[in-house]
């Protein structure tokens, strides 16, 4: 699986999880995609096969939902609860990396258009 992480992201954990082996990316370390719409990063994702990874809830998924009754396919969202992955906290982004390397080396995903919480 690859995954482009969003903006609001650091890019210690793409950083992190390359050093691990696995193919990620952060918005953050691209500068023609700074600032980049949700639904334009959605279509970049799609097009590059790229999961993406964000916080944004509300917005993402209304943008799939409207994909997937149009039956435009995506590379996969993985959602970050704000709350469990606190940017402010001490514990970030450690425990955004724990999560999605251990998604990285056990997922059970398979296919396209699919939504995961962690």
């Amino acid at each position: 699986m690859r995954l482009i992480l969003d903006e609001m992201h650091a890019a210690v954990i793409a950083e992190t999880l390359r050093d691990d082996g696995h193919d990620v990316v952060a918005v953050t370390e691209m500068p023609d995609l700074r600032g980049i719409s949700d639904e334009n990063l959605l279509e970049y994702g799609a097009v590059a096969e790229r999961a993406v990874v964000t916080e944004n809830i509300g917005d993402f998924v209304a943008i799939a939902r409207r994909w997937v009754a149009a039956e435009t396919p995506h590379a996969g969202l993985i959602l970050t609860n704000p709350t469990r992955f606190n940017r402010a906290s001490l514990a970030y982004p450690g425990v955004v990396i724990v999560a999605l390397r251990d998604l990285l080396e056990t997922s059970p995903i398979t296919g396209d258009s699919w939504f995961w919480w962690l």
